[in-house]
């Protein structure tokens, strides 16, 4: 009975060493702005994001995908892990779930159907360009959005009206869980543990 009460006590610890770790963070690479007041969706709430910081996993996690809005007359496209959110025939609030995705660069970018104009179709993660480039995305990290936390909010620039850097033309949601099987490889690990320093100690 004690040693399950302790595997118990050791998931639980788990749990709450998870969840107190960033699960996504930038690469450090972008500047951190304050949200500029032609943002139609986090304008005047004091927030600032980061613009060209490219976006990783901190270990194995699932991730949910989900559109919140956007402002553009361009249609655009959020695509990851072989699946796709359209800004005009998505509704906000669509997602997908990709599980097992490991620690490391994540793996989506934004193309854009209008920008024909020689600034480019899109931006991916990993190539992610600074403020006042004609195409760039924004990250917000650990932000509630509309009484849901996400891990990270990226936010597209698709320079429809030139680099305006409202990052407004396509909003994505990002929720991150820690894989299970992680969670009971540490629990099993910190069981394993607790029985070695019983068996010295007896």
């Amino acid at each position: 009975m004690k040693c399950i009460k302790f595997f118990a006590a050791a998931v639980i610890v788990c749990f709450s060493l998870q969840s107190q770790a960033a699960l996504l963070e930038l690469d450090g690479l972008g500047t951190d702005v304050p949200v500029p007041g032609n943002n139609d969706f986090f304008s005047g709430m004091g927030l600032s994001y980061n613009v060209g910081g490219n976006l990783h996993a901190t270990s194995f996690v699932d991730l949910t995908f989900s559109y919140l809005g956007h402002e553009a007359g361009y249609s655009n496209d959020f695509n990851a892990y072989g699946q796709t959110l359209n800004n005009k025939t998505n509704s906000p609030d669509d997602s997908f779930t990709v599980s097992s995705v490991a620690a490391g660069l994540l793996n989506f970018g934004f193309y854009s159907h209008g920008a024909n104009n020689g600034w480019g179709l899109g931006i991916y993660n990993g190539n992610n360009t600074g403020f006042a480039a004609y195409q760039s995305f924004a990250t917000i990290l650990d932000i509630t959005y509309n009484d849901i936390f996400y891990d990270a909010i990226v936010l597209f620039d698709d320079s429809g009206a030139g680099p305006d850097d409202d990052s407004d033309d396509h909003i994505i949601g990002i929720r991150a869980v820690p894989e299970p099987s992680i969670l009971a490889l540490f629990g099993l690990g910190l069981f394993g543990l607790g029985l070695a320093r019983r068996r010295i100690h007896s």
